[in-house]
């Protein structure tokens, strides 16, 4: 493969391997990847461990309450380490972002293309030939039992939680081949070999440019630092990583690209502002016997619902604790109550060694602790009823017995993992925009981001599916398909 490829990709997870994939045929591509790769096939634990090497991680620190806010690392990024929920948001999420080209109807095509549909591929909204399988999986006791609970209390029944505008209670949709987490590593990496150059253990430190031109990166990697030049570098590192690397190499607010010590290239107000996630609080009880629960998060019954305000939506599933957790009792599950269309905002700055600062301010806005609050009661009340049926025990003083729920959520409120948002995609006209309709990085030329970080907004799903749509359609419009079309 020559050392100067028409592209190279920063990142080869969820986006980036799929946008070597959409470029494969039409162009040279390099991807390089700053983690391990644990090799074709995917060994066992890979497929079936929720705790996995530590190598796989990225562990960033939110700089307010010193909560580890771990990413993915290696081929396959986050849909390695990932629970394999397989949500791909509201068809409101994509329209909402008010960018020309990133429509429900245009985004659909996206999701369609990367996805093997095993209920529902036949299917207008959903694809039968993509690389993920898609599939749901049989619930076990304890996720039955709160299915009939839910349907017994009104919520409607959803048997495809992607069918466009879904709410109720079913089945999570995951991406799994068998039982096994099957994400980009698994699914799309065999594809994409030989034909594209694919160098793990390689860390992108900075861009380079030629004026505002960017002409490639420097990297250290197996063979020591070098400088990869290419015509065009597309960036795909995640919310931290992308947010991190702009501003490493000259891209951003004008005080921090100083602050770091990178010479100023384009001054982009919106790098790292909009940080935004899914902020979760965890209802943690015991099931009185072992056999109601499966040892495989994420799979089982879902809740999704809406509270009053425009599309303000709620999820309330069951999970074993343990597969993440090895020191807590088998029988504890954790009911999470989570608040899918959070108005707080974070930020990721630099250090003045160049390295991340994180603050995700989960339920910093008032509305957001009122809503949570709402969504634990409610979650509470279904733990009491199973409590009734003798399925689960609460334990002594459960935190969500507090009077001031807004208040105890806010102690406990976690991450779901979600973080996006930090380069945000916009009219150019727009001071919070970083990137174009086109992925286009704002004030510079021959540099692309295509990752979550370019959401506006958060989709009220788990980020993974939307991230894969956007590396399938960034190569498209790297290809030359107009925005309405990729």
């Amino acid at each position: 493969m020559s050392g100067h490829p028409d592209v190279l990709i920063i990142g080869a997870g969820a986006a980036g391997l799929f946008c070597a994939l959409g470029l494969k045929d039409s162009a040279s591509v390099t991807v390089v990847e700053a983690g391990p790769d644990p090799g074709t096939p995917p060994p066992r634990w890979m497929l079936y461990d929720y705790l996995l090497p530590d190598d796989c991680y990225y562990h960033y620190t939110d700089a307010d309450t010193g909560l580890d806010l771990p990413q993915g690392r290696g081929t396959g990024g986050g849909s390695t380490v990932n629970s394999a929920a397989a949500l791909r948001g509201q068809p409101w999420d994509f329209d909402g972002w008010g960018v020309p080209g990133w429509s429900w109807p245009e985004c659909l095509g996206g999701f369609r293309a990367i996805e093997s549909d095993q209920q529902f591929g036949g299917a207008e909204y959903h694809g039968a030939a993509g690389p993920i399988p898609i599939t749901r999986l049989p619930p076990g006791p304890l996720d039955e039992a709160l299915i009939a609970l839910c349907t017994q209390r009104g919520y409607p029944a959803a048997a495809d939680h992607n069918a466009p505008g879904a709410l109720g209670i079913g089945v999570w949709p995951t991406n799994r081949k068998g039982e096994g987490r099957w994400g980009t590593h698994a699914g799309v990496l065999p594809l994409v070999r030989p034909a594209v150059d694919v160098r793990t253990g390689t860390q992108a430190i900075r861009l380079l440019f030629d004026g505002t031109r960017c002409t490639g990166a420097e990297v250290s990697g197996p063979e020591g630092p070098q400088r990869l030049q290419a015509g065009r570098v597309v960036v795909c590192a995640g919310a931290f990583g992308s947010s991190l690397l702009l501003m490493n190499s000259g891209i951003g607010p004008e005080a921090m690209v100083r602050h770091g010590g990178a010479r100023l290239v384009s001054r982009l107000d919106g790098v790292g502002a909009n940080l935004q996630d899914h902020p979760w609080c965890l209802l943690d009880v015991d099931v009185t016997d072992l056999a109601a629960i499966e040892a495989r998060p994420v799979s089982g019954a879902l809740l999704r619902y809406e509270l009053p305000g425009d599309h303000v939506e709620a999820e309330i599933f069951p999970w074993q604790t343990r597969p993440y957790d090895p020191s807590v009792p088998a029988t504890q599950v954790s009911f999470t109550a989570a608040l899918m269309t959070p108005l707080s905002r974070g930020h990721v700055t630099l250090t003045p060694g160049g390295a991340a600062e994180v603050r995700v301010r989960h339920l910093a806005d008032e509305q957001d602790a009122t809503r949570m609050a709402q969504i634990v009661a409610t979650t509470a009340g279904l733990i009491d009823n199973l409590a009734a049926q003798g399925l689960v025990r609460v334990p002594g003083g459960a935190w969500w017995r507090a009077g001031d729920l807004a208040a105890a959520g806010r102690r406990v409120a976690g991450t779901y993992n979600h973080h996006c948002g930090t380069c945000r995609m916009g009219d150019p006209a727009d001071l919070r925009s970083v990137v174009s309709p086109g992925l286009d990085v704002l004030g510079t030329t021959g540099l692309t981001v295509a990752d979550c970080s370019v959401f506006p907004v958060i989709p009220r799903a788990n980020t993974n599916l939307a991230s894969m749509m956007i590396g399938h359609r960034a190569a498209r419009l790297l290809r030359g398909v107009p925005a309405g079309q990729a």
